[in-house]
């Protein structure tokens, strides 16, 4: 795990409509050290900045982690929407990978 993250920074949560998982992730981010005042659902109509971070289910549709992101680059609007809204073309890099179980 990065020792550069900053857990009072705003993390954004994707769980890909799986909501009953939704609390669960957020006690294994607190856990973490992330304040559960930051954390907040992503919407896709708009990205995180540059410095906040994304905690996204992985994979989506068959969920065996969480992937602990740190938004990089802001969205690139190339005008392209292929499902993932604002964050498509948001840059990331992975910092570490939480089980769900």
């Amino acid at each position: 795990m990065a020792s550069t993250v900053d857990t009072t920074k705003t993390i954004y949560i994707i769980v890909h409509g799986k909501k009953d998982l939704l609390d669960q992730v957020k006690e294994k981010l607190a856990f973490r050290g992330f304040e559960k005042e930051k954390m907040q659902n992503a919407h896709l109509d708009k990205a995180g900045n540059p410095g906040e971070y994304v905690a996204m289910i992985w994979p989506p549709m068959a969920q065996k982690e969480i992937l602990v992101n740190e938004i990089i680059e802001p969205s690139g609007d190339r005008g392209e929407n292929k499902g993932m809204g604002a964050w498509e073309n948001v840059g990331q890099k992975e910092l570490y990978r939480i089980p769900l179980n």
